[in-house]
């Protein structure tokens, strides 16, 4: 009998965060049912029914659960808002002073070599390998890092991604070097660079697409209250399909009033509109949020 009391509470309990306080009410709810049972075999019952009787005097003891699991929960998330702000550790500060002082002094031995050659081209050409084994460092270190929104990447994947970061960095340095040393067709520049950067984003876009979370529950939690919350803008249809005809009709006519001005003008005064249809966009945004708000509260 004290198997299946103990299976019945941990059944009950399925799917619960399993904090000390619910592991400690557990072994209450099961020593109570079993000096229950016993009182009640005492008294004539049989076994199965002692059981039931027990079981049945319990009550809802799943709500006192949910309040014990969810007051965990926010002290844990509580205290996650409260250390944000996590240190730097001995090794990556070490390690982000050495790339520092390495990209440092690849820009005073850029600038010596430009102003006493007055050339670019030997200035970029003695900047490339300090430029790119120090951003290759700052993308292993930040990646490897643990911050206040995530935790750190495993430095097997970190350093990949540090390697193809180096890759589009000598590209771009050689290629830039190659355009500044005068008589190179841009053909001749794209060919430069792409051998180093098709090879590298393919692996950064592999990367990317193959990520995992490495979100911490607080961001979590607050990503879903985001979530819930543009969900409940977006329920109502009738805002949502007008939310959309707003947006079509105001790309529509940033696009066409894009192509009249740099037909009259030029592409500088174009782009403009483009920026005024941002805040634009912005403005529906914040419309529909309100009307939401007003319907919700009605």
């Amino acid at each position: 009998m004290d198997m299946t009391i103990q299976k019945y509470v941990d059944d009950l309990f399925h799917g619960y965060e399993e904090t000390p306080e619910l592991k400690d009410f557990k072994e209450e709810i099961t020593s109570n049912l079993q000096a229950r049972i016993s009182d009640l075999e005492q008294k004539g019952m049989k076994t199965e029914d002692a059981f039931t009787k027990a079981v049945a005097e319990l009550g809802d003891i799943t709500t006192i659960a949910d309040e014990i699991s969810r007051q965990k929960r926010n002290e844990l998330i509580s205290k996650m808002y409260i250390q944000q702000d996590n240190k730097v550790g001995v090794k990556h500060a070490i390690g982000y002073t050495i790339a520092g002082t390495v990209f440092l002094f690849g820009i005073i031995t850029a600038l010596l070599a430009y102003f006493s050659t007055n050339s670019i081209f030997n200035g970029i050409s003695a900047l490339l390998p300090f430029v790119v084994l120090s951003g290759a460092a700052f993308v292993f270190l930040g990646l490897t890092q643990e911050t206040a929104h995530n935790y750190p990447m495993s430095w097997v994947r970190a350093l990949i991604y540090a390697l193809a970061t180096a890759s589009i960095l000598l590209g771009m340095t050689i290629s830039a070097s190659h355009y500044f040393l005068g008589g190179s067709r841009w053909v001749e520049i794209l060919g430069v660079l792409i051998p180093f950067a098709i090879p590298a984003l393919a692996v950064l876009a592999f990367l990317l697409l193959t990520e995992k979370k490495r979100l911490k529950p607080w961001v979590m939690q607050e990503r879903q209250v985001i979530m819930e919350g543009y969900a409940k803008s977006y329920s109502d249809p009738e805002l949502a399909a007008k939310r959309g005809l707003l947006s079509g009709a105001l790309w529509v006519t940033t696009f066409g009033l894009f192509g009249f001005i740099w037909l009259l003008t030029a592409l500088k005064y174009a782009l403009f509109i483009f920026l005024l249809a941002v805040i634009a966009e912005m403005l529906i945004e914040y419309w529909m949020h309100t009307k939401a708000e007003k319907k919700q509260n009605i």
